[in-house]
């Protein structure tokens, strides 16, 4: 049976649920994507801020290294917009799969969540609204803590308002261990450039771990967003 290479893409929004929901099939170029991208942005304006999208790419074919400059734009639009999370349903057998995994991981933007099973959206974004903000990825920022009087540093792995993760550190922690971040991004007349906040260790892996921000009110949440959705959309 031949495979349908024709690109079906669409974009809906889901008031009631304040979700977007798109479907992407076939062959995927950057005609077919740039008119998602025009979809989408009428669609935003039915939504309120921290709304979900659900990325349905299951039965996309393939997808045109020149659309992923596109899909940049895209994710750009959706972090100015305030999105809340970004769940994709996917095949794992894919290539289209393969090939958005792979972009995600060597550029800055957020953390989408994949997904197989449809069946369980509902409680795969319940489960992610309890993180209290998407989680962005910035290629290998540098930090510092301080703990005990000792300054260590380490690399954001991913960050949202409400935590991160950070891998190489110099100095090892332990869980409930509460430390002070400092960080220090290029200076900005619009946005703010140096954040230090008080967090606690909720996680320790193998040259990982996750704090939680314990000194973060909304205007404090705010400011970092701003700084962190600017360095999202910055040039890769």
């Amino acid at each position: 049976m031949p495979v349908d290479c024709k690109p079906k893409i669409k974009a809906i929004a889901d008031i009631k649920k304040n979700r977007l929901l798109i479907t992407i099939s076939g062959l995927v170029n950057s005609k077919s994507l740039d008119g998602l991208y025009t979809d989408i942005r009428f669609c935003i304006s039915d939504l309120k801020s921290e709304f979900d999208v659900i990325c349905d790419i299951s039965k996309c074919n393939v997808m045109c290294v020149e659309s992923f400059k596109i899909y940049k734009k895209i994710i750009n639009f959706f972090i100015n917009n305030n999105v809340g999370q970004f769940v994709k349903i996917v095949d794992y057998d894919n290539v289209s799969y393969k090939q958005m995994l792979n972009y995600d991981k060597n550029v800055k933007g957020f953390r989408s969540i994949y997904i197989q099973n449809v069946e369980n959206i509902d409680e795969e974004i319940n489960r992610l609204q309890k993180r209290n903000g998407i989680r962005f990825t910035l290629n290998k920022i540098l930090i510092e803590y301080r703990v005990n009087n000792e300054t260590g540093t380490g690399y954001i792995f991913d960050i949202s308002t409400s935590g991160c993760a950070i891998e190489s550190p110099s100095i090892p922690l332990s869980i409930d261990r509460e430390i002070c971040i400092y960080m220090t991004f290029e200076e900005n007349d619009d946005i703010q450039s140096k954040f230090e906040i008080i967090a606690k260790i909720v996680r320790v892996n193998d040259g990982v771990f996750a704090a939680q921000f314990l000194n973060s009110d909304d205007s404090c949440k705010d400011r970092l967003y701003k700084r962190l959705a600017y360095e999202a959309g910055r040039p890769i």
